[in-house]
């Protein structure tokens, strides 16, 4: 029985004996990157992300790319990652890393650069108040103004009181990574004054916003604002009708703020108020009096309320643009 006793437990260690043996030969099919690290532009550390077998790393899109990297790599226990850890390599997709797991099972890894573009930041707007024609320039300076295609460059407007949205047209060739010119769109029936919100759109990267006012144009202060009068070169006596014609160089955006809504019209001596004057769309219309006029004319002033309040207009206009009127001997 004592000898029945040995011989079993003689084959139950070794039994176990066989199955430890077993154990510590079986090797590990383990062959991930767990971390992959670089030193980073501001001398801080940059921790790739790693998804479907590529090294993914976030690059600021206003810094200087490198051309090699030193990363430190940390591969599953008991794998060897190639190239190894803190060996220099190009930083692009060229570079590929190769883990092998205990067990030679192979694993690859494509290293990823993807450029972080920072978004656009807004610090000012110059002028910040506005007179809308469409020669109407403005400044935007900033930042990060050129972290992408330039054409995916807008400046748009948000019309504060309801909400309204349009594109500012640009200077492309003047773009700068910290300032942009742009200038008002032309003036349409859906426009209005009033403050407004400036953005700048880089593709799906939108800025902060900077108010401005949008005024109404000032006709005393806008170049390319014409008169002229219909009965020029003709002569007239009294009782006969003055035609100012009033146009400008803009389609009509100055003059539409300002017909129809003139208070007084001077002529040397001659004044004509409000209920005195005929209004269209393009001309001023009244009729001379029975007093001849002082002197020849040769200035014209409009009273009219502007932007800024009640003020008044004087052009000098060419004697070609005046009738033969009665004057003072």
């Amino acid at each position: 029985m004592k000898r029945f006793s040995i011989i079993v437990l003689t084959i139950c260690i070794a039994i176990l004996g066989c199955k430890k043996t077993t154990y510590e030969q079986q090797k590990m099919p383990y062959n991930n990157i767990e971390t992959f690290v670089l030193m980073g532009y501001a001398g801080d550390s940059i921790n790739a992300t790693i998804n479907n077998g590529e090294i993914i790393i976030y690059w600021a899109a206003e810094t200087k790319m490198p051309v090699t990297i030193k990363p430190t790599v940390v591969a599953s226990a008991g794998a060897t990652v190639s190239p190894a850890s803190g060996t220099e390599v190009a930083f692009n997709n060229t570079t590929v890393f190769t883990v092998t797991a205990e067990d030679g099972t192979v694993k690859t890894y494509k290293l990823k650069p993807v450029i972080n573009k920072a978004v656009p930041r807004i610090s000012s707007i110059s002028p910040s108040d506005l007179l809308w024609i469409s020669s109407t320039l403005l400044t935007v300076s900033g930042e990060y103004f050129l972290t992408g295609d330039t054409a995916d460059v807008h400046v748009y407007a948000e019309r504060m009181r309801d909400g309204f949205e349009f594109d500012l047209p640009l200077n492309y060739p003047k773009l700068s990574m910290t300032n942009i010119t742009a200038n008002l769109p032309m003036y349409s029936d859906i426009m209005d004054t009033g403050l407004h919100k400036i953005r700048v759109k880089i593709g799906n990267r939108v800025s902060d916003d900077k108010q401005v006012n949008i005024r109404f144009p000032d006709i005393a202060y806008t170049s390319g604002v014409n008169l002229t009068y219909e009965e020029a070169g003709r002569s007239l006596v009294a009782g006969d009708s003055m035609t100012l014609k009033i146009w400008d160089d803009y389609k009509g955006a100055v003059t539409k703020w300002y017909m129809k809504k003139f208070t007084r019209v001077v002529i040397e001596n001659y004044v004509f108020e409000a209920t005195a004057l005929t209004q269209t769309d393009s001309t001023i219309k009244f009729r001379l009096p029975a007093t001849p006029i002082n002197q020849k004319p040769s200035n014209v002033i409009l009273y009219y309320v502007g932007p800024y309040g009640a003020t008044y207009w004087g052009k000098i206009l060419p004697q070609t643009s005046w009738p033969l009127i009665p004057v003072k001997n």
